[in-house]
């Protein structure tokens, strides 16, 4: 007799056992004679279902509560349980009749998950054989719209999920051809690269001897109305100008090409040094012919002192004349 009851466990040591609560020796046996035993199987069932439907009530607390999330949920499968029952009991509370399971009377002195699993949830009737035919036809229009009411929940959850998938595919879509027209792009970008690569090429493979035109230029003088005349032939790549100095008093200079008819400086050249001439010192200034129209001119001579400040020291008047 001692033999069958070690084999037949209580509500209470299954419990135990399903919130993980037994010494290990013990679950190991209710481990090998769940697979063995289908009463026993049946039984620990029911059990579970009771545990799980307390946890949805909101019946379970401190340890057992504890132990529950801890243990029980842990497991993918045991989740959906859960699931199942939260979907279960809002219908079963908004059913009519309700239904309600026989009361056994209470353990003294049981631990808070031992009195819980004293109350049996709808789902015994499903796994324990009820007392009356009943019953029979209730529990299986219950199971019907349990169903129902899960199989509705698992497809609008399966909607928006192909919601999100349909939406995360616009994107992929757009991103695509984000990509396609920034790599068109580049490649149109490098295409002008090269082309530009071969004209730089083709013209370091033929060297081209550069044209220049020289003029010597005086200051501007007070009542001088002759202003000379630069001649720039056609294809001319540089104008070498030199300006001479009336006396040499900086370590450098800056010069400024203007339009006078429109008042704007046209060029600035970098930092020139004074270089000696026949009777007195010039400063040598290079400019690209293609700066220069049809026009009048002025050369601004600007002397740079020790601080870097810009002193005017001559202004050099002339007129272009293109050929």
């Amino acid at each position: 007799m001692a033999s069958a009851d070690k084999q037949r466990p209580d509500d209470q040591v299954l419990g135990r056992y399903l919130l993980g609560s037994l010494p290990a020796e013990e679950s190991e046996r209710l481990d090998e004679l769940s697979i063995t035993d289908d009463e026993f199987a049946l039984r620990l069932d029911a059990v579970e279902n009771d545990l799980v439907d307390a946890y949805t009530r909101g019946d379970l607390s401190g340890d057992a509560l504890e132990q529950f999330q801890k243990y029980y949920l842990s497991s993918s499968q045991r989740r959906e349980k859960v699931e199942f029952a939260r979907s279960l009991l809002g219908f079963t509370e908004k059913a009519a009749p309700v239904m309600t399971a026989k009361s056994r009377p209470a353990i003294p002195n049981a631990n808070p998950p031992d009195q819980i699993l004293q109350r049996r949830s709808p789902r015994r009737w499903f796994t324990v054989s009820g007392s009356g035919l009943q019953w029979g036809f209730a529990a299986a229009a219950l199971v019907l719209l349990a169903a129902t009411s899960y199989l509705f929940v698992e497809n609008e959850r399966l909607k928006q999920q192909a919601a999100k998938v349909r939406d995360q595919q616009t994107e992929l879509s757009q991103h695509a051809r984000d990509l396609e027209r920034q790599l068109g792009e580049q490649r149109a970008a490098n295409a002008g690269m090269l082309q530009e690569l071969g004209r730089l090429r083709e013209l370091s493979a033929t060297p081209h001897a550069l044209k220049i035109v020289a003029a010597f230029l005086l200051p501007q003088m007070r009542g001088a109305s002759q202003v000379p005349t630069v001649s720039v032939p056609v294809g001319t790549d540089q104008v070498q100008l030199r300006l001479q100095l009336e006396a040499d008093d900086f370590a450098g200079y800056q010069v400024a090409l203007k339009d006078p008819a429109a008042g704007q400086v046209r060029w600035r050249s970098e930092r020139l040094p004074a270089k000696p001439a026949a009777d007195s010192k010039t400063v040598s200034v290079i400019l690209p012919a293609n700066l220069l129209k049809r026009q009048n001119y002025i050369l601004e001579l600007s002397g740079i002192s020790e601080s870097g400040a810009l002193d005017l020291v001559s202004s050099y008047p002339f007129r272009v004349v293109v050929r």
